[in-house]
């Protein structure tokens, strides 16, 4: 669905919204924030297709004589656009899987076939174990003659750190498909390594192929959260380190690691398969209102450190080695009562990132206390107004309402603000249903009807376990960005 402009709530439903929530804030402690976004200096421009989703190679591949990605398929074509994604990873575990067929022509044709129809450029994937560098290069041929307009880059193998625990090694089996691509395909760009979280490659990468003509981006994938089936045999404490700042450490150490030194090389970077937590996720955890919020602060914080983007793992199945297993930590999932998909919290993390990330970030200075788990982010966007959005992930026992006084760039309207709250409905992060974002939810045909509120004036609540998403007209505009 291509958004449209959305419209401010009548007075009556901004009666409904402030009389659901204030018994529930009025419960919650006050903590107060100061929020101060600078105006003068500002930070890297959002890549235009930052938000991707990444699912395994195996789902290119018919089943029952239909194919998932479908370019009739409305209603996925309607997610992605309502979510906002823009980049489309196919590959993972699956791509280097034996019984898994590699996908041919005619898979490729619907792959490409839906990207055109959902506006989104595709990483696509060759097998590199016990794969076959001439039957990489001729699909590479075909995509390039057939489907180039809606390419994004290719990439050779999956994780090969796991089974290549050399550099050296996996480089020479690498570049035997590379060199075979590049003799069919001259101009063509590729991702790589697609290394896991154990073990990056990206730097030596880098340095190996000394000429970066050829490469769009170096990449990793991370389960910031860990093993699924550790985090499920202690599920309240997942729940905790879901909404915990303290994963920001995490992302420093990789930024620091990884993303800089590239960054001194002139290599964009891409995280191109990332989710919670590893092998599938952990149930009640990577399908909780709790993922919602750990989803909508990662996918901020990496924006705001200038890489090219995020794919979140997802599908209808998650290859392990040779078996496949459960999704927990998917977006959505197909309705198996019916047409259409059933939205999954981490969705709506999706969609929140979406409205509120716009233009090229701001630097925002956040005064509260260090144990408060408290986040603010902000953008301005091409047409000078500045869009903020403030997490509060205290929660149970330990929800504290944020009361916060902003102090925003003086060439934008406060009195003109607007606002859209993330919530679940009870406040609980262990929920799997009830989340909105803009007191509405996504329909089963992908279709959302949030809608923006009055922001309040210079001081606003954000209440425990929600989020809320600001915009801030320049003195010229009066009316958000859809």
């Amino acid at each position: 669905m291509v958004m449209k402009s959305i419209p401010i709530l009548s007075l009556s439903w901004r009666f409904f919204f402030v009389a659901v929530l204030l018994p529930l804030w009025a419960a919650a402690e006050p903590q107060p924030v100061t929020v101060t976004v600078a105006g003068g200096v500002s930070g890297s421009v959002l890549p235009p297709r930052f938000l991707g989703l990444s699912y395994e190679s195996s789902m290119l591949l018919p089943r029952g004589g239909r194919y998932y990605f479908d370019a009739h398929n409305q209603a996925l074509i309607n997610t992605f656009r309502t979510l906002g994604i823009k980049s489309l990873r196919v590959g993972a575990n699956a791509v280097d899987n034996p019984k898994v067929p590699v996908p041919q022509e005619k898979d490729i044709d619907q792959l490409f076939d839906f990207a055109r129809a959902a506006g989104v450029k595709v990483i696509y994937s060759f097998r590199l174990k016990n794969g076959d560098p001439a039957t990489s290069a001729r699909l590479a041929a075909y995509l390039s003659a057939h489907d180039a307009d809606w390419l994004d880059s290719f990439a050779i193998g999956n994780e090969p750190s796991f089974y290549l625990n050399v550099f050296d090694s996996y480089f020479a089996l690498w570049k035997k498909h590379y060199d075979a691509i590049l003799k069919m395909v001259p101009n063509a760009k590729f991702d790589g390594p697609c290394t896991g979280e154990k073990k990056s490659y990206s730097v030596a990468f880098a340095k190996a192929l000394r000429s970066h003509e050829h490469l769009a981006m170096a990449s990793d994938h991370f389960y910031f959260l860990g093993n699924g089936r550790t985090a499920e045999s202690n599920q309240p404490l997942a729940r905790a380190s879901f909404l915990s700042n303290h994963v920001h450490a995490e992302y420093q150490a990789i930024y620091t690691q990884i993303v800089a030194k590239l960054a001194s090389m002139g290599v964009a970077y891409r995280i191109d398969e990332m989710n919670s937590c590893s092998h599938g996720g952990a149930l009640n955890v990577s399908d909780s209102y709790a993922a919602t919020l750990w989803s909508l602060d990662c996918s901020h914080w990496w924006a705001t450190h200038g890489i090219l983007g995020l794919n979140f793992h997802t599908g209808e199945s998650v290859s392990h080695g040779t078996t496949f297993g459960a999704v927990n930590y998917a977006a959505f999932m197909q309705n198996q009562a019916g047409p259409g998909f059933v939205m999954r919290p981490q969705a709506f993390g999706l969609l929140a990132f979406t409205q509120g990330a716009h233009g090229r970030s701001l630097p925002v200075q956040s005064q509260a206390n260090p144990a408060f788990d408290f986040n603010a982010y902000a953008y301005r966007d091409a047409d000078g107004s500045v869009y903020l959005t403030l997490i509060n992930k205290s929660y149970g026992d330990h929800s504290h309402l944020a009361e916060v006084t902003l102090h925003l760039p003086s060439d934008v309207s406060v009195q003109h603000g607007q606002r859209m709250d993330l919530i679940q409905e009870n406040q609980n992060v262990g929920a799997k249903t009830g989340v909105n974002l803009g007191g509405a939810a996504i329909s089963l045909d992908g279709d959302w009807q949030g809608q923006w509120s009055d922001c309040g004036g210079g001081v606003v609540k954000v209440a425990p376990a929600s989020a809320a998403i600001f915009h801030f007209p320049a003195a010229t505009a009066t009316t958000p960005r859809s």
